[in-house]
């Protein structure tokens, strides 16, 4: 279960940093579903793990991306479903698993070639100068880390939760680090530079003290404010700084949802 459970964390990533790498359009929306699809099938495989008194991580290793072309990306994709097909058990979700895996595997045989420059390194963005450009890189690099790092650890979170009120705030941040993650690898992908982030330590979400885990979590969500700030009025694109307003505005929100746990605690 360990390894199958690492093999579909690596499977995961794999998809949705695939349909980050492709240009916008049907076949980067059927890999991004998809990755959705695998993130479920995780939570699900994480759930039966604890109820069957175990424990899970998010030990995982290297995840290739860095594809010339979607062909490739999805002869890769299709290899791993076909490795994964044969550690599945019996049960019913081993057979929605096999289900929605064979699905894919379907949908990717035809899906069409296209040329994917996410990783050319061009580092070029609209007519950024270079201080603002180094900014930003900076920033994208650090940040989409944490948002990653962040979904594994509201998700560990929330498997371990009893509290419904406790696990429902963990469910919006984990969809707000998506939608975070997303937004920023998306501009990776832009100049070039799009990556898996690093794996996450296990103390980064084994921890002992959930309220602890939360209060320094506030002050991350404050840096990460600061920091969009800073961008927003270091780079020379209303585009950009209004996004960087926009997620500053949200990290704002992150805040009182987190004080909520912690005056539930």
């Amino acid at each position: 279960m360990v390894d199958l459970f690492r093999k579909k964390h690596e499977l995961w990533l794999k998809l949705l940093f695939g349909s980050f790498a492709l240009p916008r359009g049907e076949e980067a929306e059927l890999l991004e579903e998809f990755a959705k699809i695998q993130y479920r099938h995780l939570k699900w495989l994480a759930q039966t793990i604890v109820e069957n008194g175990g424990d899970f991580d998010w030990d995982r290793d290297e995840v290739k991306i860095e594809f010339e072309n979607a062909k490739d990306l999805y002869a890769s994709v299709s290899d791993d479903l076909l490795a994964l097909e044969l550690l599945y058990g019996s049960g019913a979700l081993y057979e929605r698993i096999r289900s929605d895996e064979r699905y894919m595997l379907f949908k990717l045989k035809d899906a069409p070639d296209i040329k994917i420059s996410a990783f050319d390194r061009h580092l070029t963005y609209k007519n950024l100068d270079k201080k603002s450009l180094d900014a930003l890189v900076l920033f994208l690099l650090e940040e989409s880390y944490k948002e990653y790092e962040l979904i594994l650890t509201y998700t560990y979170s929330q498997i371990h939760s009893s509290d419904a009120k406790i696990s429902q705030v963990f469910e919006d941040l984990i969809y707000e680090s998506f939608y975070h993650l997303k937004s920023f690898a998306f501009l990776m992908a832009e100049l070039g530079i799009l990556a898996v982030p690093r794996v996450v330590m296990k103390e980064v979400y084994r921890f002992d003290d959930l309220r602890q885990f939360l209060l320094e979590g506030i002050e991350e969500e404050k840096a990460a404010k600061e920091q969009c700030r800073i961008l927003s009025e270091a780079v020379k694109d209303e585009d950009l700084q209004r996004f960087f307003d926009f997620i500053n505005n949200q990290e704002s929100y992150h805040i009182e949802l987190m004080q909520k746990v912690i005056e539930r605690i």
